[in-house]
Order: structure tokens, then C-alpha cells, then sequence
């Protein structure tokens, strides 16, 4: 994996562990969540998978940040994302 790739992994998982971490303090159950919010739960999987190799778009994430009344600058204000 070239330095590139794994930054980019890197990312991808710190998104995702951000994105759970900000869920479960909502709502620990993810298929409630996907109902409470309209979206499947299938989504909502993808979105915290470390392992989906396609990574999320700023869009997507944008798109959590309102499902649970967040900037995205809370979303990356955070230590998770000090070392990038």
C-alpha cells in the first residue's frame, strides 16, 4: 500500500469511527437510527464500516452532520482528526 493509499485509509476509518461514536451517543441502535431518521440501515452500516474501501463523500457526511444538528467543523473538531 503506497503512503497515499493508507493516508486515505487512515481517513476513511477515523470518518467512520467518528460517524458511530456520534450515532451511538443518539441512538445505540443502529436500525433505529436508520428509522428515525428515514434512511435504511444498510446506510447507516456502510457509513460506519472500516472495512468499505469507497469511503464517504463530504456530502455524506455533511448529510449525518444534519441528521444529528452538528457543523462539520464539530464533526472534525475533534482528536481523532489532530494528526491529519
Amino acid at each position: 500500500m503506497t503512503v497515499g493509499a493508507k493516508q486515505k485509509k487512515q481517513l476513511n476509518d477515523k470518518i467512520a469511527i467518528r460517524i458511530k461514536y456520534l450515532r451511538e451517543n443518539i441512538e445505540p441502535i443502529q436500525s433505529k437510527f436508520a428509522d428515525d431518521n428515514m434512511i435504511d440501515r444498510q446506510i447507516v452500516n456502510r457509513w460506519e464500516s472500516t472495512t468499505d474501501k469507497r469511503g464517504l463523500s463530504i456530502h455524506t457526511i455533511n448529510r449525518f452532520c444534519n441528521m444529528i444538528s452538528i457543523s462539520l467543523k464539530d464533526f472534525f473538531d475533534d482528536k481523532l482528526f489532530k494528526d491529519i
